[in-house]
């Protein structure tokens, strides 16, 4: 017999606004302001310690087996992508507070068929086209009290810019009902493999390119009854009880530090601190990750967590805090929450997700929404509440991409942020001498004595400068400012004698250079993405950054040690390094290996010649 699924319809009940600063009409999207300091697991966590997720859960969906495959391992964490085919249907990865189950991407696509094909789940938002934010869209009405279609001057958003572009406001966007599979809570009536006679479920969105797609997890509004939260007791009848999915083990919970990422992930945090960092959170201790304790009524469940994960979280970055490095840690939470067992789609008035956890993912973390805690202000024209978003760049690793640390005479790149204009036309040094002057950018570094130097440039547009760290810059936590037509954008670096980076060619990883062999007293160049034979003596010729001068210099191909035949400039212009490995023998037939290169200690990027 054919299932009947009844169609969610959506009810529009008027609520006061949330509790966020500013006034209240127009929200700012997390994803727009706080990606920034997201780590490789797509988590950061307030000053607080309340490590979250606003968005898909990658590590999460990781070791959930959810159609990812891994790409690479950084320093800086794993990189996933989505599998182009074979999905299986996601598991859960969640409850939200209303006690529905909280799926991955990935879902049937007839939902009342378990034999029909898997696919990716659509979000049913789209961004608004729009030329003024005069108008609210009949979906963000449902939270707001008092706020009508039509907006007066108070309500009105700023203009759209490219400070303020359209997607900076969860407003911003509207819900068109049969342009994806979802409602406007992000759900939809489904059998699933666990709810194989159907169950109400929402679904973590993401676009066709495998990023986070709007409203991320869960909509503005909670489809059922909010019967959920935080548990202050448990009953004393309730049993312990294994709940599928649900890790209980005792898995120590690590973090990776963004004060040195080539160093190895610790379990006590935060370590090697360096001066002028403001540090917030943190354990001094190891601390189980996971959930440490699931138990169960006859109506209801009560989970227990630290509210970290088993897998390793961090590094953070945020240009604009010290050192470009975002303070907060993950802390210890003792985390209890209640989710009933018998949820009810809500009558009447829906409850809104406020900021703050919106439900628990099955491994204890807490899940958000889409907020990050500011809304537009009029009298002041600019957000007031939240993250630190305004005008910047971000300043990264010009061969890695990484945000940090960075090296002394190391090559780097900065990208426009919120809205920056770093200048004009596209230009180019025109000799192998940078200008400190190009095109009227110029790059300012402060070092952490205080002592401020020009920095050669390279290459500018109006999002993007390229730019070598002066020599003689101290190490340390120092203030880079990228400066243009009348107007500075300040940012912030952290420098160290030697950090080194090899470039890439691919985002697969694949290292940037050459083979070259030498066979009967000639030298041969060969691809690095081709196969090479090395019963010759082969040397692996990679292109780099960030040596420093030092002379403390090894690496490993595969797993075993490589001579480093030359480490040193690579010629054509200073802050380009080229470091020439002899690729061992018994490498042969492994395919593709990794490459490692460790200067004074500290660990590159991984490389991967073939």
């Amino acid at each position: 017999m054919k299932r009947i699924f009844l169609a969610a319809a959506m009810t529009l009940v008027a609520q006061p606004p949330p509790m966020q600063q500013g006034d209240g009409v127009w929200s700012r999207d997390a994803y727009f302001g706080e990606a920034q300091t997201f780590d490789s697991c797509t988590g950061h966590q307030p000053g607080n310690g309340q490590y979250h997720h606003h968005a898909s859960p990658t590590c999460l969906r990781a070791q959930l087996n959810d159609n990812l495959e891994l790409v690479r391992d950084t320093r800086n964490g794993p990189v996933y992508r989505e599998k182009p085919s074979g999905w299986t249907h996601s598991p859960i990865l969640g409850w939200a507070f209303d006690a529905f189950p909280v799926y991955g991407p990935y879902g049937y696509s007839d939902a009342a068929n378990a034999g029909s094909a898997v696919r990716r789940m659509r979000s049913g938002f789209r961004v608004r086209s729009m030329t003024a934010r005069t108008t609210l869209a009949e979906w963000s009405r449902a939270y707001l009290s008092n706020v009508g279609a039509e907006l007066t001057a108070a309500q009105q958003g700023p203009p759209i810019t490219a400070t303020f572009p359209l997607g900076r406001y969860i407003e911003d966007y509207e819900y068109v009902a049969g342009i994806g599979d979802l409602d406007v809570y992000n759900g939809r009536f489904t059998v699933t493999p666990e709810y194989p006679r159907g169950t109400y479920a929402y679904f973590v969105t993401i676009d066709a390119e495998g990023r986070p797609a709007f409203p991320y997890i869960l909509g503005r509004q909670y489809y059922g009854t909010l019967n959920g939260g935080n548990a202050q007791t448990v009953p004393a009848a309730a049993q312990d009880a294994t709940i599928a999915g649900w890790r209980t083990g005792s898995q120590t919970a690590r973090v990776k530090s963004a004060f040195n990422p080539s160093s190895a992930p610790s379990a006590t945090w935060p370590f090697e601190n360096i001066a002028g960092a403001r540090i917030s959170g943190g354990v001094t201790e190891a601390t189980n990750a996971d959930v440490q304790r699931v138990r169960q009524t006859d109506t209801d469940v009560y989970v227990n967590s630290n509210n970290l994960a088993s897998y390793t979280m961090g590094p953070w970055y945020d240009a604009l805090m010290a050192g470009g490095v975002f303070s907060n840690w993950p802390s210890r939470q003792n985390f209890q929450a209640r989710i009933t067992k018998s949820p009810a789609q809500a009558t009447g008035a829906r409850t809104a997700t406020g900021l703050g956890a919106v439900g628990i993912f099955v491994n204890g973390v807490a899940m958000f929404n889409m907020l990050d805690g500011a809304t537009y202000s009029t009298a002041r024209s600019a957000d007031v509440g939240g993250g630190l978003v305004s005008p910047t760049a971000v300043h990264v690793s010009a061969a890695s991409f990484e945000k940090g640390p960075f090296a002394k005479g190391a090559l780097a790149t900065a990208f426009a942020m919120f809205g920056a204009t770093l200048g004009g036309a596209a230009s180019t040094a025109s000799t192998a001498t940078w200008p400190t002057d190009l095109n009227g950018t110029t790059v300012l570094i402060r070092d952490a004595s205080g002592v401020s130097h020009n920095a050669p440039i390279y290459f500018v547009s109006p999002t993007q400068v390229n730019y070598r760290v002066p020599e003689a810059v101290a190490p340390g936590f120092g203030v880079v400012t990228v400066s243009y037509n009348g107007t500075s954008y300040p940012g912030n670096l952290h420098v160290r004698d030697a950090y080194p980076s090899v470039f890439m060619l691919s985002a697969e990883g694949q290292a940037a250079g050459y083979f070259s062999r030498l066979r009967n007293g000639a030298a041969t160049a060969e691809p690095i993405d081709q196969p090479v034979d090395v019963n010759d003596t082969v040397y692996a010729v990679l292109y780099g950054t960030g040596l420093g001068g030092l002379k403390d210099v090894t690496a490993t191909i595969g797993g075993l040690n490589a001579e480093v035949a030359y480490a040193g400039p690579q010629g054509t212009y200073a802050g380009l390094d080229q470091f020439n490995l002899i690729v061992p023998r018994s490498v042969a037939g492994k395919g593709r290996v990794e490459v490692v290169i460790t200067v004074a200690g500290k660990v590159s990027n991984h490389g991967c010649p073939n």
